[in-house]
């Protein structure tokens, strides 16, 4: 009889543990339904595990990155546009800055003026102006990438490159599908740089026959 409640309290306490340590999934595109008690960590979208991923393959092909080396982290672009990017290539750098800082490494955000500006609609620190930003950034590495859009989502392709020697010391691939980006795939618009302003493209249909990040 004690043996048979002995493994009844073990199951239960499994069970609990492994509920205690479960991060909720969610694509974004629903209400999140995960119970009260699982926002006690954080929900997790299906990008950060992809992300994650993504991160460990380049962290395992690293040669040379340090935790002391500067690292910058790009946009992602368009594989056939290497100068267009859009709303989930600029999300896929924004989470490999999270991944790379989490590991411990020294990520610099180019992006922060160095000033506050102080509007009506809000108080800004970064800008995507280059106007707004310095002239000089102390970066060795860059983590940088591309996107190739397919049927299913996109296909996604990183790497971490010395800026002055442009050689590839870490790689990684991974597919992203799209089910699971949390956005209407056909609404990838895209996005150039013009005279220091961004210019965005915001038509909505594409060629169906077409398989690049392209609206």
């Amino acid at each position: 009889m004690k043996n048979w409640t002995y493994r009844i309290s073990v199951i239960v306490l499994s069970i609990l543990v492994v509920s205690c340590s479960y991060a909720p999934i969610y694509n974004g595109k629903e209400p999140y339904t995960g119970s009260s008690f699982m926002l006690s960590e954080t929900p997790r979208h299906t990008m950060d595990f992809f992300v994650e991923g993504l991160t460990e393959q380049l962290v395992d092909s690293n040669q040379y990155l340090t935790a002391r080396t500067p690292l910058a982290v790009t946009s992602f672009v368009d594989l056939q546009a290497l100068d267009e990017t859009n709303w989930l290539g600029n999300s896929v750098s924004e989470a490999f800055m999270f991944q790379m800082q989490q590991r411990g490494y020294t990520v610099v955000d180019f992006k922060a003026t160095g000033a506050i500006r102080v509007t009506e609609t809000g108080d800004f620190a970064v800008s995507r102006n280059w106007e707004d930003l310095a002239g000089e950034q102390l970066v060795d590495y860059v983590l940088t990438g591309t996107m190739l859009r397919q049927g299913g989502g996109v296909l996604v392709n990183a790497r971490i490159i010395g800026m002055r020697s442009r050689v590839v010391i870490a790689s990684a691939q991974g597919f992203l599908p799209a089910d699971r980006i949390g956005r209407d795939i056909d609404n990838l618009n895209k996005m150039r740089i013009e005279n220091g302003s961004i210019i965005r493209n915001d038509v909505n249909s594409h060629d169906r026959g077409n398989v690049i990040l392209k609206p």
